[in-house]
């Protein structure tokens, strides 16, 4: 699918008051999942794969393993089993060595529509960014991907953190903007807090393209409930799932069933 049709249907599921939903998935298994309960978009990155080892997702944004491998491992898998569902493959371009046209190639050679800026910079200190952008290595990377990207005719989504990263990415080429809200969070009280953080990167994005479509992800939105409080109110298209449709669900599901295994075989008085 190109990215015009790919977003064109987005825009028909908003028109019927439908979120739209990008499942993020770090396994061919859960990608299945995602595909069955009808999600639009899914997507591959290195945070998913490491939760789907029961590992904390923030592992990713450590120099422990190369993100780009971590995304390329699972990549097949997901494809295969996404079926008709688009997939796209979260990028780290911050790497010196690793040139985007290579990395673009390597998506398209998986059967991948598109990519998004994962991991991302704005998940560090102000101080870790400064320095990463004074040295080249920082958000201007991520935004000459998306632009590379959309280039290619590729589906480009762009997390971003602040209004200002929004316009910048959609004035790239992004289609898809992901309100990033930081990392997950139970925290009920922080729903205030996070419509207004989303709203104004949404507000950013759909002033530079009416078309383009905001998904909103992390922060207090870890339940299905709270989801959909919080897209009654606000501005925002959809959600990016996380652990709330991958890391949680797998856990108590496997729990239930294990457990019914284990019942007693007799009622015992």
């Amino acid at each position: 699918m190109t990215p015009d049709a790919i977003v064109a249907s987005f825009r028909d599921v908003v028109a019927q008051e439908r979120p739209v939903v990008m499942a993020g998935v770090g396994s061919g298994l859960t990608a299945a999942g995602a595909t069955k309960g009808g999600a639009h978009l899914i997507a591959a990155y290195s945070t998913a794969v490491y939760r789907c080892r029961g590992l904390p997702s923030v592992l990713s944004f450590l120099p422990y393993d190369n993100a780009n491998d971590l995304a390329f491992s699972v990549a097949a898998d997901v494809v295969a089993q996404a079926g008709a569902c688009p997939v796209i493959l979260g990028l780290g371009v911050h790497d010196p060595r690793a040139a985007v046209d290579r990395l673009l190639d390597r998506v398209e050679a998986f059967g991948a529509v598109g990519i998004m800026n994962e991991p991302f910079v704005g998940m560090y200190s102000s101080a870790i960014r400064a320095d990463l952008d004074a040295a080249g290595f920082g958000f201007r990377r991520e935004v000459a991907l998306v632009e590379r990207a959309a280039a290619r005719n590729m589906l480009a989504y762009a997390w971003a953190f602040t209004p200002d990263e929004a316009r910048e990415m959609v004035g790239s080429g992004a289609r898809v903007v992901g309100a990033m809200l930081g990392p997950s969070r139970d925290d009920d009280s922080a729903l205030g807090r996070a419509l207004v953080e989303a709203d104004a990167i949404a507000g950013a994005a759909i002033a530079s393209d009416p078309d383009v479509i905001v998904l909103a992800h992390g922060g207090p939105l870890t339940a299905p409930g709270i989801v959909r409080e919080f897209l009654l109110r606000s501005a925002c298209h959809g959600y990016a799932t996380g652990s709330s449709a991958e890391r949680r669900p797998v856990i108590e599901a496997v729990a239930e069933v294990v457990g019914q295994f284990g019942a007693p075989l007799r009622e015992h008085r």
